[in-house]
């Protein structure tokens, strides 16, 4: 059912798991969680009663991974994104009927900037409301992704998001009244970010059967509280929830414990993969290298990789004097290896890939670009282009990380917009440890200009060269 992939080890473990309750499974990166998440969902659905499973994952990518790995599809079987799951879920009910009818992440931030402007109106001798707009539209995604409806419900609530450390709880109110004029304004009831909790309160009241037996969440850190909630909800009360997840890899800024989602679950049904089969131990120890920095932030669910089997390379890190040098190195060595291995080019925003991109095609190569819709896969030989975003979940021979120069890394944009740059930091360090453990053999990290202060300082772990000499 899973092609040539094989359980190892451990992996096996997941296949003896109860059919009943809930189940936390936690991995190091390349401790196999994908493919974890699918034993668990073909065994179920292949117990005698057939029953119906959802695989649930971030996004599109992803799925069109998962599914090259099983080679024999099952009909009782669905993988699909938490967010078609939700609009399908709605549909159902007759609350939506068109995409439409969510509004995009643009016009969300539109609605927040003149529900602030029209309540600015209202209370003009309020300062709250000199703060930058971006304050007020991360504290109304903290507000959805929680569930929260009242202002007792925020005043209460312990925020754990980006803005924990500016946000006084006694002006909290101020902004509790831009969400309400926000809810007042826009013109359609959902957005992206509380779909989930619509979901949820539609399931709480929903007395039809459930369409789902067992439902199994892949890349479970990157979900809101409330999309755990509404899918736990929404499973059939003989059955199981099953989540996969690595706290390392949590890249979508709010730090949310998957322990504040409604798991119901004691620490002894925890399971954790500290095996890496992916990464060579060279790799491994760079990636340990990163979480020591100043700038991570700690969890203790967080599981550090033990064993490994794989062997490669050092990782290289290679300075240049110029970028113009460096995109001819690196080009030079895309050529070299893409007719007899499969590498993936990782840049940090989408305008460098478009850039690249451009780049690689007037020189004769045609890259393969992820985006959500798109994965990558390592037995197919070629070049890959991706963000760090984007290349999550996925695996390559090669991986190749260009611009780690601090122009460019961390991201401008994403420091501006956070309230809390210590937070921001810790955001931008996960997105390296990301990048960096997608290789299976070697790892290429080059800069111009002066290196990022995020780049782990301890040289023992990586080769240092000097481009002029590779030129």
């Amino acid at each position: 059912m899973l092609g040539d992939i094989d359980p190892k080890g451990k992996q096996k473990e997941v296949l003896a798991l109860d059919a009943t309750g809930h189940i936390v499974v936690l991995g190091t990166a390349g401790s196999g969680k994908t493919t974890m998440a699918l034993l668990r969902a073909i065994g179920l659905a292949n117990l005698p009663m057939r029953p119906n499973v959802l695989v649930v994952t971030f996004n599109k990518a992803l799925i069109q991974y998962m599914r090259a790995i099983i080679s024999t599809p099952l009909r009782n079987l669905r993988i699909e994104t938490y967010h078609k799951f939700a609009t399908g879920y709605l549909k159902s009910l007759g609350k939506i009927s068109v995409r439409n009818d969510i509004l995009k992440p643009k016009q969300k931030e539109y609605y927040i900037s003149r529900a602030l402007e029209v309540t600015k109106k209202r209370y003009p001798d309020e300062s709250t409301y000199k703060r930058p707009v971006s304050v007020f539209i991360d504290e109304i995604t903290f507000m959805e992704r929680f569930g929260i409806e009242t202002l007792d419900d925020y005043l209460r609530a312990e925020r754990i998001g980006r803005a924990s450390a500016y946000i006084k709880r006694e002006n909290r109110k101020w902004f509790f009244i831009v969400y309400e004029e926000y809810l007042r304004i826009r013109p359609s009831p959902y957005d992206w970010d509380d779909i989930a909790l619509y979901v949820y309160k539609e399931l709480k009241s929903d007395n039809r059967p459930r369409l789902y037996d067992h439902i199994i969440v892949d890349e479970g850190q990157d979900f809101s509280p409330m999309m755990i909630k509404s899918l736990i909800t929404a499973v059939n009360k003989n059955g199981s929830f099953s989540f996969f997840g690595d706290v390392a890899q949590q890249i979508y800024g709010s730090r949310l414990s998957w322990r504040d989602s409604g798991i119901n679950i004691t620490d002894n049904k925890i399971l954790r993969f500290d095996k890496n089969y992916r990464n060579p131990s060279t790799i491994i120890d760079f990636a340990k290298n990163i979480t020591y920095s100043e700038y991570w932030k700690k969890d203790n669910d967080m599981v550090v990789p033990t064993e490994f089997i794989a062997k490669g390379p050092k990782p290289v890190l290679i300075h240049f004097d110029s970028k113009k040098k460096e995109l001819t190195w690196l080009i030079r060595q895309i050529k070299k290896n893409a007719t007899f291995s499969s590498n993936v080019v990782i840049c940090r925003n989408r305008a460098i890939v478009n850039e690249l991109e451009n780049i690689l095609k007037r020189n004769g190569i045609i890259p393969t670009i992820i985006n959500k819709y798109r994965a990558g896969f390592s037995n197919v030989k070629g070049v890959y282009l991706s963000t760090f975003h984007a290349v999550k979940g996925m695996e390559f021979e090669n991986v190749f990380i260009p611009f780690l120069c601090e122009e460019i890394f961390p991201d401008k944009e994403a420091i501006e917009n956070a309230m809390s740059e210590e937070n921001a930091l810790a955001d931008e360090l996960k997105l390296l440890y990301v990048a960096v453990t997608r290789s299976k053999y070697g790892l290429f990290m080059s800069y111009h200009g002066n290196l990022s202060r995020l780049f782990p300082e301890d040289s023992k772990h990586y080769d240092k060269e000097n481009g002029e000499d590779l030129l």
